[in-house]
């Protein structure tokens, strides 16, 4: 290991060891070395039917052995001529096929890997036979736990007794169920598993996943198999500098063991982002090691929550670009105090009445409109809401929390759509709103159930919206969540806590942005790193402090 506190690791695409000599591929790893201190390589045997020849894979874990590294191994389950590649599972050459690759990669490598691949999106006139009634999300569900116990997983088995077999699982964890990623049974069958990180730029591309995400998702799959999360894996596609860094920090913030870059030739070809990413892990590995593990407000992403489309998918990656620091947790999180739930728990059929038990313990729970809307005629005993087909369109808000009615008010920085919330006056309180001439539009509502108290927040049509959002309204939100520091500053400025007092603000923004931290009480802060470190905190009074972030950078620090 080159650095105390993580692995790094690159991977080699099986296209690229086989069309290349291995004289060059030994140039290619030299070169990146000039930059980038690595510890591990996984050597792809099969991608898009294409197989490396024994002889050659032997070659080069002999010349890659030569220089130090350690090798595992990778198999991309992909093809030719299909949408995105995916293969068809029910087609028995299919089955053969994959079954002799994993034993003949499981022969090399006494560690596999399957990369983000695994799935499948096939409708063919086989798949739709053996789909018969089902959802095509069931049937995809059961074909892949066939494909992993009885294909990938037996024929390594068979190979190696012992191998260590990998399971990654892609960014897009939204749409798992419906392409036969099984969150709930696939990690019980494989021995690990990785994360993929990357969010490349998050503005325009077509996924519409949030920065935020690079360290969310990695969080999700350390809480379904924790300690076997093995790393969390990014790339330079579409990416500028700063995407590519913040990609980096995050998968480092969530505390992944290993930090997986894509890929050798990428990192060959572009070495001004290879440099950056060794300098930034230079600088990083010495605080890595000071910060404790994770926390934040507790949250619920159901297992195969998205069999069905909702209208707030990836909403949590948005909510964290607010400054808020959630913990995701496929089960609900009954021990937490606050919990904070999207639309996607709705998957869960006894939702409302673990809320209760939350409230009824004195906790504070925390949900959206379109959780709301989903559980119409089942919630409204906690709190009587309409969440209307109404929509209302303004630039103007205002947060009075439960202070005088008029507030203060706040221009967004554009038009924001939302939904129109009828509620009754004085049973709830509306703690911040959106304005038109004459009305006003709840945007957080607060009441009281038992001896816990119960939120909903109104969110946007369209999740980014959110940053749009004046920073009265999100400061209003934060500071009902109980967070062990509170930010005050606009959307953009991202938020992680740990259990040793020790937390993290990295910005998001294209611009410098002074931000101010509120503790519950007398503290003093000490920066440990970042990129701001010549910004020092500056006491504002005994509980709050205020620091001076450079774009796109973090600052690391710790309060007693």
């Amino acid at each position: 290991m080159h650095y105390k506190n993580f692995t790094t690791a690159s991977y080699a695409p099986a296209m690229y060891l086989k069309d290349n000599s291995v004289s060059q591929l030994k140039d290619d790893i030299e070169k990146i070395e000039c930059y980038l201190k690595l510890d591990k390589l996984y050597l792809e045997t099969f991608r898009a039917d294409i197989l490396v020849p024994r002889e050659k894979m032997n070659e080069l874990i002999a010349m890659y052995s030569e220089k130090g590294y350690k090798l595992s191994g990778g198999i991309t389950t992909a093809t030719a001529g299909t949408l995105m590649g995916a293969m068809c599972y029910t087609n028995p050459e299919t089955r053969k096929l994959l079954g002799e690759v994993a034993y003949y990669t499981a022969e090399l490598f006494d560690e596999v890997m399957l990369d983000d691949f695994y799935f499948t999106n096939c409708r063919c006139e086989l798949c739709i036979k053996a789909k018969g009634d089902r959802s095509w999300a069931a049937f995809r569900l059961e074909l892949m736990n066939d494909i992993s116990e009885n294909i990938i997983i037996k024929n390594c088995r068979a190979a190696r007794s012992d191998a260590n077999i990998i399971i990654k699982f892609p960014n897009w964890y939204e749409s798992f169920a419906n392409c036969g990623y099984n969150l709930q049974d696939a990690p019980p069958m494989f021995d690990m598993l990785y994360t993929g990180t990357e969010t490349r730029d998050p503005s325009y591309t077509q996924q519409n996943l949030a920065r935020y995400l690079s360290y969310f998702l990695p969080r999700l799959t350390e809480n379904i198999k924790p300690g076997k999360n093995g790393g969390g894996w990014y790339d330079l596609f579409e990416c500028n500098l700063d995407d590519y860094l913040q990609q980096a920090y995050l998968t480092l913030f969530s505390k992944c063991k290993e930090q997986m870059m894509f890929c050798i030739p990428l990192l060959s070809g572009f070495p001004v982002y290879t440099a950056a990413a060794g300098a930034a892990y230079d600088t990083l590995d010495p605080f890595v090691g000071m910060l404790g593990e994770p926390v934040g407000i507790a949250c619920y992403e159901p297992y195969h929550c998205t069999d069905n489309i909702s209208g707030e998918r990836h909403l949590y990656d948005f909510l964290g670009m607010l400054g808020i620091a959630l913990e995701p947790y496929p089960t609900y999180p009954d021990k937490a105090n606050v919990v904070f739930l999207t639309e996607s728990s709705a998957r869960d059929e006894d939702i409302v009445s673990k809320m209760k038990k939350t409230l009824l313990g004195g906790g504070n729970v925390f949900i959206t409109s379109g959780l709301y809307k989903a559980l119409a005629g089942k919630i409204e005993d906690i709190m009587p809401l309409v969440v209307s087909d109404k929509k209302v369109t303004t630039d103007t808000f205002k947060s009075n929390g439960f202070g005088q009615n008029n507030g203060t008010y706040e221009k967004a920085l554009s038009d924001i759509t939302i939904s129109h919330v009828d509620y009754n006056t004085n049973d709830v309180w509306m703690m911040s709103a959106a304005m038109t001439e004459h009305y006003s539009h709840p945007m957080l509502l607060c009441g009281t159930y038992g001896s816990g108290k119960f939120y909903v927040f109104t969110t946007p049509d369209s999740p980014d919206s959110l940053y749009k959002l004046p920073a009265g309204v999100i400061n209003c939100l934060r500071g009902e969540l109980d967070l062990p520091v509170t930010l005050e500053c606009g959307a953009g400025v991202g938020l992680f806590t740990y259990d040793n007092n020790t937390f993290i603000i990295q910005s998001f923004l294209t611009r410098p942005e002074k931000v101010r931290m509120r503790f519950e009480k007398t503290v003093e802060l000490e920066m440990l790193s970042g990129t701001s470190r010549f910004n020092k905190p500056v006491k504002i009074d005994d509980n709050t402090y205020e620091v001076f972030l450079h774009p796109g950078r973090y600052a690391i620090m710790k309060y007693s």
